[in-house]
Protein backbone atom coordinates (compact mmCIF):
# COMPACT_ATOMS: atom_id res chain seq x y z
CA UNK A 1 0.00 0.00 0.00
CA UNK A 2 1.11 3.61 -0.64
CA UNK A 3 2.30 5.54 2.29
CA UNK A 4 0.09 8.62 2.61
CA UNK A 5 1.06 9.89 6.15
CA UNK A 6 4.27 8.90 8.22
CA UNK A 7 4.55 10.59 11.72
CA UNK A 8 7.96 9.39 12.66
CA UNK A 9 9.02 9.46 16.27
CA UNK A 10 7.44 12.77 16.73
CA UNK A 11 7.74 14.59 20.57
CA UNK A 12 5.91 17.34 21.33
CA UNK A 13 6.16 19.42 24.80
CA UNK A 14 3.77 22.53 25.62
CA UNK A 15 5.49 25.08 27.99
CA UNK A 16 4.10 25.86 31.13
CA UNK A 17 4.99 28.30 33.63
CA UNK A 18 8.89 27.68 33.36
CA UNK A 19 8.51 23.71 32.67
CA UNK A 20 8.20 21.49 29.47
CA UNK A 21 5.13 19.53 29.89
CA UNK A 22 5.41 16.72 27.44
CA UNK A 23 2.28 15.99 25.45
CA UNK A 24 3.68 13.45 22.52
CA UNK A 25 6.70 10.69 23.22
CA UNK A 26 8.37 9.53 20.41
CA UNK A 27 4.75 8.84 18.51
CA UNK A 28 5.13 7.01 15.48
CA UNK A 29 1.85 6.38 13.22
CA UNK A 30 1.55 5.69 8.80
CA UNK A 31 -1.38 6.05 6.80
CA UNK A 32 -1.82 4.47 3.34
CA UNK A 33 -3.68 5.53 0.65
CA UNK A 34 -7.31 4.04 0.70
CA UNK A 35 -6.58 3.31 4.52
CA UNK A 36 -8.65 4.21 7.82
CA UNK A 37 -6.55 4.09 11.05
CA UNK A 38 -8.19 4.94 14.31
CA UNK A 39 -6.35 6.83 17.02
CA UNK A 40 -8.19 5.48 20.30
CA UNK A 41 -7.25 6.30 23.92
CA UNK A 42 -9.27 8.27 26.75
CA UNK A 43 -9.04 12.10 27.50
CA UNK A 44 -5.29 13.47 27.62
CA UNK A 45 -4.03 10.75 25.68
CA UNK A 46 -2.34 12.97 23.23
CA UNK A 47 -5.50 12.08 20.83
CA UNK A 48 -6.12 15.08 19.47
CA UNK A 49 -2.68 16.56 19.41
CA UNK A 50 -1.59 14.31 16.80
CA UNK A 51 -4.46 14.82 15.04
CA UNK A 52 -3.99 18.83 14.94
CA UNK A 53 -0.13 18.72 14.56
CA UNK A 54 -0.51 17.33 10.68
CA UNK A 55 -2.83 20.06 10.43
CA UNK A 56 -0.45 22.95 12.18
CA UNK A 57 -3.32 24.06 14.82
CA UNK A 58 -1.39 23.57 18.38
CA UNK A 59 -1.00 26.32 20.35
CA UNK A 60 1.48 28.78 20.84
CA UNK A 61 3.21 27.49 23.25
CA UNK A 62 3.32 24.07 21.89
CA UNK A 63 6.59 22.88 19.87
CA UNK A 64 8.14 19.96 18.10
CA UNK A 65 11.41 18.43 20.08
CA UNK A 66 11.52 15.67 17.85
CA UNK A 67 10.75 13.99 14.55
CA UNK A 68 8.86 14.62 11.56
CA UNK A 69 5.90 14.43 9.86
CA UNK A 70 5.51 13.85 5.92
CA UNK A 71 2.40 13.81 3.76
CA UNK A 72 3.07 11.99 0.31
CA UNK A 73 6.43 12.06 0.81
CA UNK A 74 7.16 15.77 1.86
CA UNK A 75 8.17 17.02 4.99
CA UNK A 76 5.60 18.97 6.56
CA UNK A 77 6.48 19.41 10.55
CA UNK A 78 10.13 19.22 12.00
CA UNK A 79 11.74 21.13 15.06
CA UNK A 80 11.61 24.70 14.24
CA UNK A 81 9.72 23.82 10.60
CA UNK A 82 6.02 24.05 10.06
CA UNK A 83 4.87 23.19 6.57
CA UNK A 84 1.15 22.58 7.28
CA UNK A 85 -0.16 25.81 6.20
CA UNK A 86 0.32 24.61 2.13
CA UNK A 87 -1.41 21.41 2.65
CA UNK A 88 -4.08 22.55 5.04
CA UNK A 89 -7.54 22.76 3.26
CA UNK A 90 -6.35 21.31 -0.15
CA UNK A 91 -4.42 17.32 0.92
CA UNK A 92 -5.53 17.56 3.93
CA UNK A 93 -9.08 18.13 5.03
CA UNK A 94 -10.37 18.71 9.15
CA UNK A 95 -13.35 17.27 10.02
CA UNK A 96 -14.39 18.59 14.14
CA UNK A 97 -15.65 17.44 16.90
CA UNK A 98 -18.83 19.47 16.95
CA UNK A 99 -20.60 20.37 13.90
CA UNK A 100 -22.25 23.35 15.00
CA UNK A 101 -19.13 25.33 16.33
CA UNK A 102 -17.36 24.66 13.04
CA UNK A 103 -20.02 25.85 10.79
CA UNK A 104 -20.71 29.96 11.06
CA UNK A 105 -24.22 30.47 12.22
CA UNK A 106 -24.51 33.23 9.69
CA UNK A 107 -23.81 31.63 6.58
CA UNK A 108 -25.73 29.67 4.67
CA UNK A 109 -24.14 26.04 3.35
CA UNK A 110 -23.46 27.44 -0.16
CA UNK A 111 -21.57 30.69 1.40
CA UNK A 112 -19.39 27.91 3.59
CA UNK A 113 -18.72 25.64 0.23
CA UNK A 114 -18.04 28.57 -1.33
CA UNK A 115 -15.71 30.15 0.70
CA UNK A 116 -13.79 27.37 0.69
CA UNK A 117 -13.00 26.49 -2.76
CA UNK A 118 -12.42 30.15 -3.53
CA UNK A 119 -9.90 30.21 -1.04
CA UNK A 120 -8.20 26.48 -2.05
CA UNK A 121 -9.02 26.69 -5.48
CA UNK A 122 -7.29 29.23 -7.31
CA UNK A 123 -9.11 30.69 -10.42
CA UNK A 124 -12.05 28.76 -9.93
CA UNK A 125 -15.37 30.26 -11.53
CA UNK A 126 -18.37 30.63 -10.19
CA UNK A 127 -20.40 27.96 -12.08
CA UNK A 128 -18.14 25.19 -10.68
CA UNK A 129 -18.21 26.20 -7.73
CA UNK A 130 -21.95 25.85 -7.43
CA UNK A 131 -20.93 22.15 -9.64
CA UNK A 132 -18.66 21.26 -7.13
CA UNK A 133 -21.17 22.12 -3.98
CA UNK A 134 -23.90 20.06 -5.57
CA UNK A 135 -21.44 17.28 -5.89
CA UNK A 136 -19.82 16.82 -3.13
CA UNK A 137 -23.50 17.05 -1.17
CA UNK A 138 -24.34 13.90 -2.98
CA UNK A 139 -21.40 12.66 -2.18
CA UNK A 140 -22.46 12.70 1.46
CA UNK A 141 -25.72 11.14 0.30
CA UNK A 142 -27.55 14.26 0.46
CA UNK A 143 -30.70 14.56 -1.86
CA UNK A 144 -32.76 17.69 -1.27
CA UNK A 145 -29.15 19.60 -2.30
CA UNK A 146 -30.93 22.52 -2.69
CA UNK A 147 -32.68 23.07 0.25
CA UNK A 148 -29.44 22.09 2.45
CA UNK A 149 -27.05 24.96 0.10
CA UNK A 150 -30.07 27.66 1.15
CA UNK A 151 -29.92 26.71 4.92
CA UNK A 152 -28.48 28.13 7.55
CA UNK A 153 -26.76 25.53 10.16
CA UNK A 154 -29.66 26.15 12.62
CA UNK A 155 -31.85 24.81 10.24
CA UNK A 156 -30.44 21.03 9.77
CA UNK A 157 -30.36 18.44 12.15
CA UNK A 158 -27.06 17.44 13.97
CA UNK A 159 -26.67 14.55 11.36
CA UNK A 160 -26.94 16.84 8.39
CA UNK A 161 -24.34 19.25 9.74
CA UNK A 162 -22.01 16.69 10.51
CA UNK A 163 -22.51 15.86 6.52
CA UNK A 164 -21.75 19.34 5.72
CA UNK A 165 -19.24 19.52 8.03
CA UNK A 166 -17.54 16.24 6.08
CA UNK A 167 -18.55 18.05 2.54
CA UNK A 168 -16.45 21.12 3.57
CA UNK A 169 -13.30 18.96 4.75
CA UNK A 170 -13.59 16.70 1.17
CA UNK A 171 -14.80 19.84 -1.41
CA UNK A 172 -10.96 20.20 -2.12
CA UNK A 173 -10.58 16.65 -2.83
CA UNK A 174 -7.57 16.16 -0.58
CA UNK A 175 -5.91 12.68 -0.14
CA UNK A 176 -6.02 12.77 3.87
CA UNK A 177 -9.11 14.03 5.60
CA UNK A 178 -8.96 13.54 10.09
CA UNK A 179 -11.93 13.27 11.86
CA UNK A 180 -11.44 14.42 15.21
CA UNK A 181 -13.98 12.81 17.37
CA UNK A 182 -16.32 14.11 14.79
CA UNK A 183 -19.36 11.65 15.83
CA UNK A 184 -19.22 12.19 19.75
CA UNK A 185 -21.81 14.71 19.29
CA UNK A 186 -24.33 12.76 17.46
CA UNK A 187 -27.03 9.63 18.70
CA UNK A 188 -25.97 5.95 17.78
CA UNK A 189 -28.48 5.49 15.03
CA UNK A 190 -26.66 8.66 13.30
CA UNK A 191 -23.37 7.56 14.08
CA UNK A 192 -23.55 4.36 12.32
CA UNK A 193 -24.40 6.30 9.03
CA UNK A 194 -21.73 8.82 9.82
CA UNK A 195 -19.33 5.77 9.97
CA UNK A 196 -21.02 4.01 6.83
CA UNK A 197 -20.42 7.47 5.03
CA UNK A 198 -16.71 7.52 5.64
CA UNK A 199 -16.15 3.88 4.47
CA UNK A 200 -17.86 4.46 1.70
CA UNK A 201 -15.88 8.01 0.71
CA UNK A 202 -12.63 6.33 1.71
CA UNK A 203 -13.31 3.25 -0.85
CA UNK A 204 -14.87 5.61 -3.18
CA UNK A 205 -12.25 8.39 -3.50
CA UNK A 206 -9.17 6.73 -2.36
CA UNK A 207 -8.55 9.47 0.28
CA UNK A 208 -6.83 8.42 3.65
CA UNK A 209 -8.45 8.60 6.81
CA UNK A 210 -7.51 9.16 10.20
CA UNK A 211 -10.12 9.02 12.68
CA UNK A 212 -9.15 10.24 16.51
CA UNK A 213 -11.97 8.55 18.78
CA UNK A 214 -12.53 7.46 22.61
CA UNK A 215 -15.02 4.50 21.24
CA UNK A 216 -14.03 1.48 21.13
CA UNK A 217 -16.53 -0.34 19.37
CA UNK A 218 -16.78 2.25 16.37
CA UNK A 219 -13.30 2.14 15.89
CA UNK A 220 -13.79 -1.88 15.44
CA UNK A 221 -16.47 -1.49 13.22
CA UNK A 222 -14.78 1.56 10.66
CA UNK A 223 -10.72 1.29 10.74
CA UNK A 224 -8.55 -0.95 8.79
CA UNK A 225 -6.09 -0.85 11.83
CA UNK A 226 -5.84 0.91 15.03
CA UNK A 227 -3.47 3.10 17.42
CA UNK A 228 -3.78 2.39 20.83
CA UNK A 229 -2.32 5.89 23.29
CA UNK A 230 -2.03 6.76 26.74
CA UNK A 231 -0.03 9.58 27.92
CA UNK A 232 1.24 10.98 24.83
CA UNK A 233 2.64 7.82 23.60
CA UNK A 234 1.59 5.15 21.07
CA UNK A 235 1.16 2.03 23.39
CA UNK A 236 0.15 -0.28 21.25
CA UNK A 237 -1.07 -0.76 17.39
CA UNK A 238 -1.96 -2.94 14.15
CA UNK A 239 -4.37 -4.43 12.61
CA UNK A 240 -7.83 -3.80 14.54
CA UNK A 241 -8.99 -7.25 14.40
CA UNK A 242 -5.79 -8.21 15.89
CA UNK A 243 -5.50 -5.61 18.35
CA UNK A 244 -8.98 -5.86 20.07
CA UNK A 245 -8.99 -9.47 19.80
CA UNK A 246 -5.51 -10.39 20.96
CA UNK A 247 -4.35 -7.25 23.02
CA UNK A 248 -1.24 -7.35 24.30
CA UNK A 249 -0.77 -4.55 26.79
CA UNK A 250 -2.62 -4.01 30.08
CA UNK A 251 -3.73 -0.54 28.67
CA UNK A 252 -5.88 -1.53 25.92
CA UNK A 253 -7.14 -4.46 27.66
CA UNK A 254 -8.48 -2.29 30.86
CA UNK A 255 -10.30 -0.23 28.05
CA UNK A 256 -11.92 -3.49 26.32
CA UNK A 257 -12.45 -4.53 29.83
CA UNK A 258 -14.70 -1.57 30.48
CA UNK A 259 -17.39 -2.09 27.08
CA UNK A 260 -19.94 -4.33 29.18
CA UNK A 261 -20.95 -5.60 25.56
CA UNK A 262 -17.78 -6.30 24.52
CA UNK A 263 -16.66 -9.95 23.78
Amino acid sequence: MTSLLDVAGLSITARVGDRDVPLLDDVDLRIGRGEIVGVVGESGSGKTTLARSVVGLLERNVRVEHGSIELSGEQIVAPGADRTGKVRGTAVGMVFQDASRSLNPLMKVRTHLAEVLRRHVPGITKAEVERRSVEVLEQMRITDTARVLAAYPHQLSGGLRQRVAIGLAVVTRPSLVIADECTTALDVTTQTKVVGLFRTLVDELGIGLLFVTHDLMLASDLCDRIAVMSAGRVVEQGDVTHVLDHPEQEYTQRLLAAIPSWS
